[in-house]
C-alpha cells in the first residue's frame, strides 16, 4: 500500500502480524492522504521471529537503496493485563518489555523457564531495566497527543507465550508495569532501535481480549477488533502527520 502525497522521501513502515489485521489496517490507511510521508503496510506473521525477520528484510532492502524509513509502527491486537482496560480500547505505546528474555553484556539471558514467569525477582528497578523505550522527540509528542485524543498510553508486554488466566494476566501486568500483552511489539522495537540504525518506533494495539477471556474468545471477535484497529491506526498517523508539518 502506498498512500498520501509525499513532500519528500520519508516513509512510515506499518507492520501487522496477521492477514485480518493487515486487511483492516491497509483498508483504512488507503483512505487517507498524508502530506509529510508515504505509508507502506506489511504483513509480517505472528511472533517475535516472524516480526524480526520481516522487519529486518524490509528495512535492509531500503537501506541498500539509500532509503531509511522515518518511523516503524507496529499495529495489531493485544490482550489486557489491567482491570482498567476494556475490549475495543486502543493503546498507543512507545515502551515495551520482552518478558521472556533480557539482554546482559550483549548476550541473551533467559529470564525464567520459557513461558513460566517467576514474579519474585521482578522489582520495579528490574522492570524498568528490562523495558525498551523510544526517546524520539516526535514520538514523545505523539504519545501525548494521542492520550489527549482518548488513546490509552503505557507500556506493552511482549512474549511468544500466550498469557491466559485472570491471575496470571494481573500478575504479569503488575510485575512488568504493562497495560497489555502481544507477541510482536518487542521485536519491532528491538529491531528498529538497536539492530537497524536507530529508527524511531511506536505501537498501536487494540484490546481484543480482557482479563477473563481466552484465545477462543479472541478469535470470535477478531473481525470487529481489526476494524477498530484500522480506524485508530489511521487516526494515529494523521496525528503524526500534523506533528511533522
Amino acid at each position: 500500500l502506498k498512500g498520501g502525497v509525499m513532500s519528500d522521501s520519508r516513509e512510515v513502515l506499518v507492520f501487522t502480524p496477521t492477514p485480518n489485521e493487515y486487511k483492516g489496517v491497509s483498508r483504512h490507511l488507503g483512505q487517507h492522504s498524508f502530506k509529510n510521508f508515504n505509508v507502506s503496510v506489511v504483513e509480517c506473521g505472528p511472533g517475535k521471529i516472524n516480526a524480526t525477520f520481516k522487519l529486518s528484510s524490509e528495512i535492509l532492502h531500503r537501506l541498500s537503496q539509500g532509503r531509511k524509513p522515518a518511523f516503524v509502527v507496529g499495529s495489531g491486537t493485544s490482550g489486557s493485563l489491567s482491570l482498567g482496560l476494556r475490549e475495543g480500547e486502543i493503546i498507543a505505546s512507545s515502551s515495551v518489555t520482552i518478558s521472556d528474555w533480557r539482554m546482559e553484556d550483549d548476550k541473551e539471558r533467559h529470564f525464567s523457564a520459557y513461558g513460566r514467569f517467576n514474579y519474585k525477582p521482578i522489582t520495579p528497578a528490574v522492570a524498568e531495566e528490562m523495558a525498551l523505550t523510544c526517546h524520539d522527540l516526535t514520538v514523545k509528542k505523539l504519545m501525548e497527543e494521542l492520550k489527549n485524543q482518548g488513546f490509552k498510553t503505557g507500556r506493552m508486554m511482549s512474549s511468544d507465550t500466550f498469557v491466559a488466566g485472570l491471575n496470571n494476566k494481573l500478575n504479569s501486568g503488575k510485575a512488568f508495569n504493562c497495560l497489555a500483552c502481544d507477541m510482536e511489539s518487542g521485536a519491532f522495537a528491538f529491531t528498529a532501535q538497536h539492530l537497524l540504525g536507530g529508527i524511531p518506533w511506536f505501537n498501536i494495539r487494540v484490546v481484543a481480549d480482557t482479563l477473563d477471556e481466552s484465545l477462543t474468545d479472541y478469535f470470535e471477535k477478531e473481525v470487529n477488533m481489526v476494524e477498530i484497529l484500522g480506524r485508530k491506526t489511521a487516526e494515529a498517523l494523521t496525528a503524526l502527520d500534523k506533528l511533522m508539518s
